[in-house]
């Protein structure tokens, strides 16, 4: 597709040989929801769900549900302290709040990004890799279409400057 054409390198290689670096091309081509389907699996799983965090809570500066900010809240508790019950919490709040939400998306990328999919009682089952981004990045994208429905697209370059702020270690979970 487009998206390798920008991507690829002639002998078959990802240009710069890293996601993040394919992420950078993707946004030079002006490619941005591609960009942020990369940059999110680019990250470690608890940094995508950071981002899904930081973009919710951005885009949570209009009015948020109190379901929605509780997803949110939840999701940020995880990240900062990734214990498993945690990460339970957030498939609930998850499903209440809503996948056409940010946060929703946001508490599904915690979720994802936890030690197990099984329920509590059985024995772990861990969450194939890919998804915790799959979640975080649609976080991003719901972000910026509900937050400049207008023009998304300068929203998502700020919504993606984030993740690469993220990517780079300046914005961490640390703080606060």
């Amino acid at each position: 597709g487009p998206v390798l054409a920008v991507v690829e390198q002639p002998d078959g290689t990802l240009a710069g040989g890293s996601l993040l670096e394919s992420a950078r091309a993707l946004v030079k081509a002006g490619m941005a929801e591609d960009a942020v389907s990369v940059l999110a699996q680019s990250l470690s799983r608890r940094a995508a769900a950071w981002w899904a965090c930081r973009s919710a809570r951005l885009e949570a500066g209009g009015s948020p549900t109190p379901k929605e900010l509780r997803a949110l809240e939840t999701a940020e508790s995880w990240v900062r302290q990734p214990q498993q019950l945690k990460a339970y919490a957030a498939q609930d709040v998850a499903h209440m709040a809503g996948l056409a939400t940010p946060a929703g998306c946001a508490a599904l990328a915690a979720f994802l990004a936890g030690e197990s999919i099984a329920p509590p009682h059985v024995d772990p089952l861990p969450p194939p890799p890919h998804l915790a981004g799959l979640a975080a990045a649609g976080a991003v994208k719901l972000a910026a279409a509900r937050r400049a429905p207008a023009e998304p697209g300068r929203e998502l370059s700020r919504l993606i400057d984030a993740g690469f702020a993220i990517a780079s270690g300046s914005d961490t979970w640390e703080g606060g």
